[in-house]
C-alpha cells in the first residue's frame, strides 16, 4: 500500500514539474543540434485533466493511508503494544 502511494506521489510531482517546465534548453542543447548529435525523443504533453485526476487519486490514497495508520495506532493501543516504530 505504501509503495503504491509513494509511486503515485512521485508520478504526480514529476508530472507537475514537467508541466511547469519551459523546455529546459541549455547552451549544451544548441551545440548538439549544430554537431548533428542524436535525435531527441519528443515528449508527450501532459493534459490538465490527467494531472487533476492524478492529484485526486494521490489525495484519496493519502487519506486512505492516514485512516489505516490511525486504525493501526488505535488497535495497538487496545492491545497494549508500543505505538512508536
Amino acid at each position: 500500500m505504501f509503495n503504491r502511494l509513494t509511486i503515485l506521489l512521485c508520478t504526480f510531482v514529476f508530472l507537475a514539474a514537467c508541466a511547469g517546465s519551459k523546455g529546459g534548453r541549455t547552451s549544451y542543447d544548441d551545440e548538439d543540434e549544430e554537431g548533428g548529435g542524436g535525435g531527441r525523443v519528443k515528449e508527450a504533453p501532459v493534459r490538465a485533466d490527467e494531472l487533476k485526476e492524478a492529484h485526486k487519486e494521490a489525495v484519496n490514497l493519502t487519506e486512505e493511508n492516514h485512516k489505516l495508520a490511525k486504525e493501526v495506532f488505535d488497535l495497538k493501543n487496545k492491545l497494549g503494544l508500543p505505538t512508536d516504530e
